[in-house]
């Protein structure tokens, strides 16, 4: 089922995210003076789409358990004209084969690659190493993790498939790399991306090895964290480091309606 692509307002920073099926309006509550190593001018509104899980053969076989409708997910793309867009893991099944991605996600959302930042997700490490996933994206996927600035919002590009990547844990690679990189973008707008979800009442429990990952961003007054994982659409309210609703958490969205059929959601999102 095609899942319709709206959008989020942060009108202090003006940053518009186009994610799926409902729309939200606040403020960014760490706004700070655009970067100026910002590689995109200073513009009235940003305009992003977010979106995991989404490429498989066979679309338009409905009946299939694992009918894909990339090629709708990707006319909404065309029709939104997004400046950037964030795919956010689980971009090509099963596997993540280079030649999957080629004849597949290419033809597709590959219309869009050079707009595209994306993230590893657990089907693109079932190419050992993720080689297919890094070998089609080349350059717009320099590393397992990585920032970028976006007039004056800084995003992260996080890996959330820990084993591979010798942890996520306090003290691991990744997480000291996040907090210093954090820590050289201090009072920026903040918006970190990843596949599996910290907090999700989807199919898929929490990812607990993203624990610490997520209380760094907390501590930092991140504004946004989106996920994908479960092919479904959750909003939540700001979060704590214990997933308790707080005025000074982080606001997490999953977002897994890029392509791939859809879960149901156990109980309602905060």
């Amino acid at each position: 089922m095609l899942i319709p692509i709206v959008s989020w307002h942060y009108p202090s920073r003006r940053l518009l995210i186009s994610v799926a099926c409902f729309s939200l309006m606040s403020a960014c509550a760490t706004a700070g003076p655009t970067p100026s190593s910002a590689p995109t001018p200073s513009l009235a509104s940003i305009s992003i789409v977010a979106a995991g899980d989404i490429a498989c053969a066979g679309s338009g076989n409905r009946g299939s358990p694992h009918n894909c409708d990339q090629a709708g997910t990707a006319a909404l793309i065309r029709a939104l004209d997004p400046i950037a867009i964030l795919e956010l893991g689980d971009a090509q099944y099963e596997n993540g084969s280079l030649s999957d991605f080629r004849s597949v996600y290419a033809l597709s959302w590959g219309a869009y690659l050079s707009k595209t930042f994306p993230a590893p997700g657990n089907h693109e490490y079932l190419t050992p190493g993720a080689a297919g996933y890094f070998a089609y994206f080349g350059s717009r996927a320099p590393a397992s993790y990585y920032s970028f600035n976006l007039g004056a919002w800084h995003l992260i590009s996080l890996d959330s498939e820990c084993s591979h990547i010798g942890g996520c844990a306090a003290g691991s690679a990744e997480e000291r790399w996040l907090r210093a990189d954090l820590a050289a973008n201090a009072g920026k707008c903040t918006l970190a991306y990843w596949h599996e979800p910290r907090w999700t009442n989807g199919e898929h429990s929490d990812a607990i090895q993203m624990a610490v990952i997520w209380d760094d961003l907390v501590a930092s007054h991140a504004a946004l964290v989106l996920s994908g994982h479960n092919h479904d659409y959750e909003r939540y309210a700001p979060m704590d480091a214990n997933g308790k609703v707080s005025p000074g958490g982080v606001r997490e969205f999953v977002v897994g309606t890029g392509g791939r059929n859809q879960y149901a959601i156990s109980k309602p999102p905060l």
